[in-house]
């Protein structure tokens, strides 16, 4: 029941599947850390160094987020026609310039090259994610939620080590570019091991979803042509689009402002960073197991158990003044049940509704209007920061 490739005779699929696997879960460490951890870097050190208005600042992501939501239906369109390698491979190359020249914009004190690189790195990030959710869909089936639940574990780990080690670089005496420019030279690496080795199917390498064996492949189904039309009529997709809509608007408040909020709520670093690792870490493995649960019974259950992590981390962290550990710790548990579960149960509950062959024509419609909703969760955040409250 846990193990993904239990029963698979083939060790090429499990070579290759596991390959896929680490680059899936660094795509997913780098979109989280662009969607959100990076936030806690871009509302503290960034405007210490430059005296840019945090409202300025995280604006920036909410116009980005909009834009997004136009390249996630453009961009699972091209999936449909082109090797997702190379769109993947494109973004991150694209991803490593706009980190550069993020930290360049704070020696230069030019508030106008950070706009255009935080803006482009916030909408051209959604190909990395969009594309290992597809590969996900593409390789495992009956595995599907053991996959995404592998790769979507990067979200937790972000949360665990991006701003600790943002924390130590700075403590070291690395400034704002410094810490940005060698996150830039990570993500060239990931560039070059995206285009040395993704494969967006089994196929392209003469191999069949979940490690079958050709017989047990045979007659899948390739993308379906499910008309915009066809989605909006469904009454499915407007509870996906309602439902994962709330709580990517959460997972990114929780997510971009965690730190921000504990700060602001009297609470000191020696409780909150390690309950922000603790929660991160707890997340690791709730991030998997509810992949367990959804392979087992389902996305919908599975997601009703991330409703109730929600609710719990959410109600804590309004809670919480001063240094109470007690709301503290469920603070954190419902942070690991957020930052674990929502990257890995969104996109499984499309293939849940539509089916694998309609994944993509469905996914280009349904989390293109999710991210509306989302869109304003910084912005909504940001104003509260700067009020003094949140």
């Amino acid at each position: 029941m846990f193990n993904i490739f239990a029963g698979v005779k083939d060790k090429r699929f499990i070579k290759h599947g596991t390959i896929l696997l680490i680059l899936g879960f660094l795509a997913y460490y780098l979109y989280c850390i662009t969607v959100g951890e990076q936030v806690n870097l871009l509302t503290t050190i960034l405007p210490a160094e430059t005296g840019w208005a945090i409202p300025d600042i995280t604006n920036i992501l909410t116009y980005g987020s909009l834009a997004s939501v136009v390249l996630v239906f453009i961009a699972n369109t091209l999936f449909m026609k082109t090797d997702t390698k190379k769109l993947m491979v494109g973004a991150a190359v694209i991803a490593a310039v706009c980190f550069a020249g993020m930290g360049y914009s704070s020696t230069a004190a030019s508030f106008g090259v950070f706009f255009v690189t935080f803006f482009v790195l916030r909408v051209i990030i959604v190909v990395l994610q969009h594309g290992t959710n597809l590969m996900c869909n593409n390789w495992w089936g009956a595995n599907r939620g053991k996959a995404l639940g592998i790769c979507t574990i990067g979200a937790p780990v972000a949360s665990a080590t991006f701003v600790g080690m943002a924390t130590a670089g700075q403590g070291a005496g690395l400034k704002f570019a410094g810490i940005y420019y060698i996150i830039a030279a990570c993500v060239v690496v990931l560039a070059v091991l995206i285009g040395a080795f993704f494969k967006s199917t089994p196929e392209q390498l003469g191999l069949h979803v979940d490690g079958a064996d050709a017989a047990l492949s045979a007659g899948r189904e390739e993308h379906g042509n499910m008309k915009i039309s066809e989605v909006l009529k469904m009454g499915d997709s407007w509870l996906v689009i309602i439902s994962f809509g709330i709580f990517t608007f959460g997972t990114t408040m929780i997510t971009a402002f965690f730190v921000t909020h504990m700060i602001t709520a009297g609470v000191s670093a020696s409780y909150y960073l390690p309950a922000l690792s603790a929660g991160a870490i707890i997340g690791i493995p709730l991030s998997y197991l509810l992949g367990v649960v959804d392979d087992k019974w389902g996305t919908p259950k599975a997601s009703a158990v991330m409703g109730l992590l929600y609710i719990v981390g959410f109600i804590a962290m309004y809670l919480t003044q001063g240094n109470n550990m007690g709301l503290i710790a469920l603070a954190a548990v419902g942070y690991a049940g957020i930052t674990g579960a929502c990257p890995n149960l969104n996109p499984s509950i499309n293939t849940y509704v539509y089916g694998r062959k309609n994944f993509l024509s469905a996914t280009r419609v349904v989390m293109a209007l999710q991210m509306v909703i989302a869109a304003f969760a910084n912005s909504y955040m940001g104003y509260f920061v700067a009020a003094g409250k949140s």
